[in-house]
């Protein structure tokens, strides 16, 4: 299989904290992915509506609007681009809220930047434009 430097894949990083942002944008560049960071939920529905993500890569607890609301508003817009979403939550109703909100996989808080690269590369093997 081809990797993301090939295909390009573009993900959007959510995250408020500066440090894990920037180890997170750092991270998946080197890896070859096309990284845009923002760092609130208001910020994350711009530009995810605009579209041109393979991966929306969003953190549960962000200023402005949380990862839940950014994935329901998102989601009653018709956006489809898979979002993982990072949460130190790990309560099962926070969990299930999320999934029925519609996040496509969840990672706790913290984690392994290994398995994130794998579970971003099975969300999405062949990218292409989610809408």
């Amino acid at each position: 299989m081809l990797g993301p430097a090939v295909y390009g894949m573009r993900i959007l990083v959510v995250e408020d904290d500066h440090k894990l942002g920037s180890l997170l944008e750092q991270g998946l560049a080197e890896e070859g992915f096309a990284v845009t960071w923002v760092r609130d939920g208001e910020a994350a529905v711009a530009r995810a509506a605009a579209g041109g993500f393979d991966l929306i890569l969003l953190d549960y607890m962000l200023p402005k609007k949380s990862g839940y609301d950014v994935t329901v508003e998102l989601r009653a817009a018709g956006r489809r681009t898979p979002i993982l979403m990072l949460t130190a939550r790990d309560a099962p109703e926070d969990l299930r809220r999320a999934r029925e909100a519609g996040v496509n996989d969840l990672m706790g808080k913290p984690f392994r930047f290994a398995e994130l690269v794998d579970r971003i590369r099975a969300l999405v093997p062949d990218p292409v434009d989610q809408g």
